[in-house]
This record gives C-alpha cells, sequence and structure tokens, in this order.
C-alpha cells in the first residue's frame, strides 16, 4: 500500500491510495474480472445515515488463470474530508474521524464498508448488484505507542506560585513555559505532504516515580512542523515545535512539590522530571485539515535553576 498526493480536476488535490496484492486461485477455472468501481466508507453517527463517503476506489482488470497466482490492484482516491467525518456527534465531544483515528492508534479492530458503484467497464446489472450490496471490512489496526518518538521540553522556566493567592486560584498554582518537541514517526507508505499547526496535550508530570501534578496544555498551542526525508530503513519522521507560555501545572502532591523546589533551590542542577501525556495535533494537507486525538506520548523535562 502507498499513499501519495495526486492532482484532481479544478487545481484541486487529494490523496490517493494505490494497493497490490496477490491471491492464489486453487481451483480448475478461467475467467476475467473487469474493472469495478467502489465507494469506501466510514461509521457515521447520524441514525438517518450511518455512513460517510470517504473515498471512491477502482480495480484493474483481473485475469483469474487455473491453479495461478492472482495480482490484484486497486486505488483509491480521497478528493476531501467530509464536514460530518469531523463534526462532533450530538452529546459528545468526539467526531467520527476521532473515534476511527482513536480505535486504529490503540490497536482496536476498525471496520471499514465498501460499496459498489458504477462501473463503466461493466454489465449494468452487475453494477446494479455490488451497489445494492455494502460489505464490512476489516481494517488492520496497529498499537502506534510509539508513534511519538520523542516528547520533550525545552528552555523550561518554572515560576512559582504567588504566597498571597488565595489557594485554588490560577495565581496559586506554578506555571511553566517551554517549547514543546515532539518528534513523529511516520509509516513508510505515507508519502502525502503534511504540516501540523497546532499542539495540544493532558500531561502528568512524576519526580523520581511519583506524581507531581498535572501540566495543563489543554489549549491548541500554535506549532509548525518541519518534515525529514527516510534514511536508509529509517521510515520519515515529522519534527514538531509548539511554544507554551505560563501553562498552569496543578500540584497533586504538595509533599513531592516540595521536593522539586528544594533540588532546584539547593541542588544547583537542575531537576529531572518525567512526563506522560496524550498528544492531539492540528493536521493540514491537501486534502482538508483535521484533528489527531489521544497520542500517546512520554519524555523527560529538564528545569534548571535561572
Amino acid at each position: 500500500m502507498n499513499f501519495t498526493e495526486v492532482s484532481l480536476p479544478g487545481h484541486q488535490k487529494g490523496m490517493a491510495a494505490d494497493v497490490s496484492l496477490g491471491l492464489t486461485n486453487s481451483y480448475p477455472i478461467q475467467f476475467m474480472v473487469p474493472s469495478l468501481a467502489f465507494d469506501i466508507l466510514v461509521p457515521s453517527c447520524a441514525h438517518t445515515d450511518p455512513y460517510i463517503l470517504l473515498a471512491d476506489a477502482t480495480s484493474e482488470v483481473i485475469h483469474i488463470e487455473p491453479q495461478a497466482e492472482v495480482q490484484v490492484n486497486a486505488s483509491g482516491v480521497i478528493r476531501e474530508i467530509p464536514d460530518m467525518l469531523t463534526k462532533a456527534c450530538p452529546g459528545s465531544h468526539f467526531s467520527p474521524l476521532d473515534l476511527l483515528l482513536k480505535k486504529y492508534l490503540h490497536g482496536n479492530e476498525t471496520t471499514v464498508y465498501v460499496r459498489g458503484a458504477n462501473s463503466l467497464g461493466a454489465p449494468r446489472w452487475v453494477s446494479d448488484l455490488l451497489a445494492s450490496v455494502t460489505v464490512p471490512v476489516p481494517f488492520p489496526s496497529h498499537a502506534l505507542g510509539n508513534l511519538i518518538k520523542n516528547f520533550t521540553l525545552a528552555n523550561v522556566h518554572f515560576s512559582l506560585p504567588d504566597p498571597t493567592a488565595e489557594p485554588g486560584t490560577p495565581e496559586a498554582q506554578p506555571k511553566l513555559s517551554a517549547v514543546v518537541k515532539v518528534l513523529v514517526g511516520l509509516p513508510k507508505e505515507m508519502n502525502v505532504p503534511v504540516n501540523v499547526s497546532g499542539v495540544r496535550a493532558e500531561a502528568e508530570v512524576y519526580y523520581h516515580g511519583s506524581k507531581l501534578g498535572r501540566l495543563d496544555l489543554k489549549k491548541w498551542q500554535k506549532a509548525n512542523s518541519t518534515r525529514i526525508n527516510a534514511r536508509g530503513k529509517k521510515s520519515p519522521e515529522l519534527r514538531i515545535e509548539a511554544k507554551v507560555e505560563e501553562a498552569p501545572l496543578h500540584i497533586t502532591d504538595d509533599d513531592v512539590f516540595t521536593e522539586v523546589v528544594q533540588a532546584l533551590v539547593f541542588g544547583g542542577k537542575g531537576v529531572l522530571l518525567d512526563i506522560k501525556a496524550d498528544v492531539d495535533v492540528q493536521v493540514g494537507a491537501s486534502f482538508g485539515k483535521f484533528a489527531i486525538k489521544g497520542i500517546p506520548a512520554k519524555g523527560k523535562v529538564v528545569v534548571k535553576r535561572s
């Protein structure tokens, strides 16, 4: 499978998926399958229409020979990201795309649906028959816990809370300013230009294995990204940077916080913190913009005394 960017009529661009697979015909039969067209659908959250059209696909002519290997080639095109796909479902903060990607990223079973469409090279009765059938197709998912190869905070500035502030107010929380650096590993089949314009995260911070608190990065932070092309056996990567200004650090253990402050004041060499996060990224491509939510990540934070 290979994903590429393609030019479409009207000076638009889309994403094409070229698929090639081999099958074995173990029977003594010979026939030809004409080029067929299909609609690729994904689940919707609307009761009136359970599916959202994502792409159209076409298979090449298939020659079936007796007891021989069969080569099947097909291609599909995503022309744009439908609004229904990125719109939050009623009573939820998640869109159909969020739910689909969440299953995929966590390695759960993901299903797309294939329905026949009007095939110019096939008899009308074949097209009508295929169009009347919608087939669920399991989509191979992979747990992409290592999709984010590195998640770090650089140039960290740690601001202690105002000692006169009322407990529970934002002023009573320490704040952290830093440059968020994320290194994302891209699948080697992904040859489509993408850029990341925003990053946010739900992050928990630990000191020597004990939870210190929760870093509030729930607001979208403006980001920029740079693609690193594949080298040798290494897959391509995407380097993302975002600047964070005074993000609140909600302390959940005052004793651990006291240890961190003492290490900063008297240690002299700074403090090493561990961070675990679920990261959301805003992705832009030629065929549309969308968000990928809940990508697990972990990394280190070095806090030095000013």
